[in-house]
C-alpha cells in the first residue's frame, strides 16, 4: 500500500512540474526580477505540506511557496529525492529547463503521504477484516452444500456392511454423485455374482464329494476288517487319507452355510449351546488326555442363532483340542457379555494372530491333523452371528474370546 501511494504522489509531482515548467516558458517576460514568496492562504491543512519552488539556472529562487525548505537546505537536484529537513522528511522532484534556463523543484512532506497512507489501509483493511469472516463461512457453506451429496454417500459406505450388495438410491443428487452411485452400484453388483458363483460351487463341490467319499471310505473299512496285516498296512493309510478329505468336505459345506446370514436372529440360551458342544467332543478330548475346567452359568441369554452358535462353539473347541498340550485342560468361562476358550500350547508354538483366521492357514503346525478351515469358519459365523471374536496368546496360553454385544 505506501509503495503504490508513494508512485501516485510522484507522477502527480512529475505532472505539476511539467505544468510549471510550461506556464514559465509561455510567460517568463512576466515572472519577478527578483525572489518573491507567495503567502499561505491557511485555506487547508495541507497547504503548507505541499510547495514548489522556480527557480534560474544560477540557482537563484524566482518564486516559490511559504513553508517551503530554503534553497541552502533542499538544494535543487534533477529527477527524484528526499531529505530530512528540520525534522521532518521531505520528498522532491526537479525538472530543468536547459533551453530557457529555468527549472522547476516540487515538494511534499512526508506527513501528508503518510496521513494518506494510513487513511487509505484503514478504508481498505477494515472493510475486508469485516466481510472477511461472512465470505469465509459462505465459502464452507457453499463447499459443504456441494458436497453434502458425496459426504452422504461416504457415510453409507462407510456403515456399509461387508456382505451388503445392496445398490445404492439415486435420489435428488448432483450429476456427478449420481455417476458415482451408479458407477458403485454396478461394481457391487459384479462382486455379488463373483462372490455367489465362488459360494455355489465350494457347496456344489462338497456336496457331489460326501456321497462318493463316504462309500469309498465304507469300503475302505469293510476291506480293512477282512485283510491281512500287510493288506492293512497298505489300506490304513488310504482310509486316513479319504477320512481326511471327509473331514475338509464337511468343513466346506460349514464354510459355505458360515457365509450365508441365519434366517432370525432370536433370544437362546447360551449356557445350553456351550454345555452341548463340551458334552459332544467330551470324548475327543479324553483321548488326548485332556479335561474340561469349565465356568458356565445355568442361563446365558443372549440374541443369536443355535445352529450358527453351535457350530462356532464347535470349531473353536475344536481347534482347542487340536493344538492343547496332552494331559493339559481347557479352560471355558462365560464373563458378563463374554465367553473364554483357553488351552496351554507348546512352547515352540508359533502363532501369527493376524492370519490365524486366513483360510488353510495352519502356521508351521503341519503335524496336526486338520484343513486350517476351522477358525475361518468361526471368523464367518461370528460375522453372521454380529458377535466380535478376539485371540490372546500370552506364554503358554492361548484364549479364543466371543463378545457379545449386550445392546442387542
Amino acid at each position: 500500500m505506501s509503495h503504490e501511494v508513494d508512485e501516485l504522489f510522484d507522477a502527480e509531482m512529475l505532472q505539476q512540474a511539467k505544468t510549471l515548467s510550461a506556464l514559465m516558458a509561455v510567460n517568463s517576460e512576466l515572472m519577478p526580477e527578483s525572489t518573491t514568496t507567495i503567502a499561505s492562504l491557511d485555506a487547508h491543512t495541507y497547504e503548507d505540506k505541499l510547495s514548489y519552488r522556480l527557480e534560474n539556472s544560477s540557482g537563484d529562487v524566482i518564486l516559490q511557496t511559504e513553508g517551503a525548505p530554503d534553497a541552502v537546505d533542499f538544494e535543487f537536484v534533477p529527477g527524484f529525492s528526499e531529505k530530512q529537513v528540520g525534522g521532518e522528511l521531505w520528498y522532491a522532484f526537479g525538472l530543468d529547463n536547459t533551453a530557457k534556463q529555468q527549472r522547476v523543484l516540487m515538494l511534499q512532506e512526508d506527513d501528508f503521504r503518510s496521513e494518506l497512507r494510513m487513511d487509505l489501509t484503514i478504508d481498505t483493511v477494515i472493510p475486508i477484516m469485516l466481510i472477511l469472516p461472512f465470505m469465509l463461512w459462505l465459502g464452507w457453506w457453499t463447499i459443504n452444500q456441494n458436497f453434502s451429496s458425496f459426504n452422504r454417500l461416504a457415510a453409507e459406505l462407510r456403515h456399509k456392511s461387508a456382505d451388503d450388495y445392496t445398490a445404492f438410491v439415486e435420489g435428488n443428487d448432483r450429476e456427478e454423485v449420481a455417476v458415482v452411485k451408479r458407477s458403485l452400484n454396478h461394481y457391487l453388483n459384479r462382486i455379488e455374482q463373483t462372490f455367489l458363483r465362488e459360494k455355489r460351487f465350494s457347496a456344489d463341490a462338497a456336496h457331489e464329494l460326501r456321497t462318493p467319499l463316504a462309500s469309498l471310505k465304507a469300503q475302505l473299512q469293510s476291506r480293512l476288517g477282512n485283510s491281512t496285516s500287510e493288506q492293512q498296512d497298505e489300506l490304513q493309510p488310504l482310509l486316513d487319507s479319504t477320512e481326511r478329505l471327509v473331514k475338509l468336505v464337511e468343513s466346506l459345506l460349514q464354510l459355505s452355510k458360515a457365509e450365508l446370514p441365519p434366517e432370525q436372529l432370536k433370544q437362546i440360551n447360551v449356557a445350553s449351546v456351550l454345555r452341548q458342544v463340551l458334552a459332544d467332543q467330551y470324548s475327543t478330548a479324553e483321548s488326548k488326555g485332556l479335561s474340561y475346567d469349565a465356568r458356565v452359568p445355568t442361563v446365558f441369554q443372549q440374541t443369536s442363532d443355535e445352529s450358527y452358535l453351535y457350530l462356532l462353539f464347535a470349531n473353536a473347541l475344536d481347534n482347542a483340542i487340536k493344538y492343547a498340550v496332552p494331559g493339559s485342560h481347557i479352560g471355558i468361562e462365560v464373563s458378563e457379555n463374554q465367553i473364554f476358550v483357553c488351552n496351554r500350547v507348546a512352547a515352540d508354538h508359533v502363532i501369527d494372530i493376524d492370519r490365524i483366521t486366513e483360510r488353510f492357514y495352519r502356521g508351521k503346525q503341519l503335524d496336526v491333523e486338520g484343513s486350517g478351515l476351522g477358525l475361518s469358519i468361526v471368523k464367518n459365523l461370528a460375522e453372521q452371528l454380529r458377535v466380535q471374536i478376539n485371540f490372546r496368546h500370552i506364554d503358554d496360553e492361548f484364549c479364543f474370546i466371543v463378545t457379545f454385544d449386550t445392546d442387542q
